[in-house]
C-alpha cells in the first residue's frame, strides 16, 4: 500500500478562483481545464505543465485565518520547472508581479527564483542549466 505517481492536485482557497486563475494563465502559462462546485465551493481546475492547481473558494466549514501577508507553517511554496527563468521573472516584474527572492544559484546547478501569487501564494521558479 502507498502513494501511486506523483501529487495529484494542489487547492489554493481564494474568494476568486476566476483572478487566480488568470494569473496562473497570464504568468505560469496555466490553462483551465475544468469548473466545478463541489461540496459547496466553486472550484476551478488549471493545468500548468504536468501539474494540476485547484482554486476554489472557502467552503463555510472552513476557518479561514488572514495572516496579513505573514507566511503560516503547513505548505511552504510550489515549485515549478521553467525553460527561461530570467525572461520569465522580468515579464513577471514587469506585470506588477512581486519578486520574493531574485534569481539565485539553487542547488544542484540550477538557477530559481522566488515569486509572491495571489492570496500570497509562493511560487518558486528553477531553471535546470
Amino acid at each position: 500500500m502507498g502513494v501511486i505517481g506523483g501529487y495529484h492536485h494542489v487547492h489554493i482557497v481564494s474568494p476568486d478562483p476566476e483572478a487566480v486563475a488568470r494569473w496562473l494563465g497570464e504568468f505560469l502559462g496555466g490553462e483551465v481545464t475544468g469548473r466545478e462546485e463541489p461540496r459547496g465551493a466553486r472550484n476551478v481546475i488549471v493545468r500548468i505543465g504536468e501539474a494540476a492547481l485547484s482554486i476554489r473558494t472557502p467552503r463555510p466549514s472552513d476557518k479561514i485565518i488572514e495572516t496579513e501577508g505573514a507566511r503560516p507553517f503547513g505548505l511552504d511554496h510550489i515549485c515549478f520547472l521553467v525553460d527561461d527563468l530570467k525572461a520569465m521573472v522580468e515579464r513577471m516584474r514587469a506585470g506588477g508581479v512581486e519578486i520574493a527572492e531574485e534569481i539565485f544559484a539553487h542547488s544542484g546547478g540550477s538557477d530559481a527564483a522566488f515569486v509572491v501569487g495571489p492570496e500570497n501564494v509562493l511560487f518558486e521558479l528553477i531553471q535546470k542549466k
